[in-house]
């Protein structure tokens, strides 16, 4: 029996989308705060105080807001990662297996990887005495004689 967990990834999705999205807005709303802490300085001890309270408020809004979307990107991909893996079981994986050994086959041909092919040699017999001698050469290593 196969279970059907459509709703669950549907929600996944939801909840996920949700907790993204205000994890985005907690991430900013916590940065302004925080920026806004750099202002005009006063000497006065209360407002040393307070702004070390808006300080350590704007950090706390800002790692909620963090944690939030960390775990809004992770729900989004769960709920998705079915589909990505069929994907590229059944579509991506023939394309690549195929690329592959195309690029394997052609790095072969042009010995790029480093399979030097024997090159083929082609001797030619000396007139005077029989030996058999490379075709470049100009005289007969064996008698001397001109080929």
């Amino acid at each position: 029996m196969v279970k059907d967990y459509t709703n669950l990834k549907r929600g996944m999705l939801a909840i996920g989308a949700i907790l993204l999205i205000v994890g985005i807005i907690l991430l900013i709303y916590g940065f302004m705060n925080f920026g806004g802490l750099f202002g005009q300085s006063t000497d006065t001890q209360q407002a040393i105080l307070q702004k070390s309270n808006t300080g350590f408020n704007s950090i706390m809004i800002m790692a909620a807001g963090g944690f939030m979307l960390v775990i809004g990107i992770g729900l989004i991909y769960w709920s998705q990662f079915r589909r990505v893996a069929s994907y590229v079981a059944t579509e991506a994986s023939p394309a690549l297996t195929t690329a592959s050994n195309a690029i394997g086959k052609g790095l072969k041909e042009s010995d790029a990887m480093g399979n030097k092919s024997e090159k083929e040699v082609i001797k030619i017999k000396c007139r005077h005495c029989g030996y058999l001698e490379s075709e470049d050469a100009e005289f007969c290593s064996k008698c001397g004689k001109k080929v």
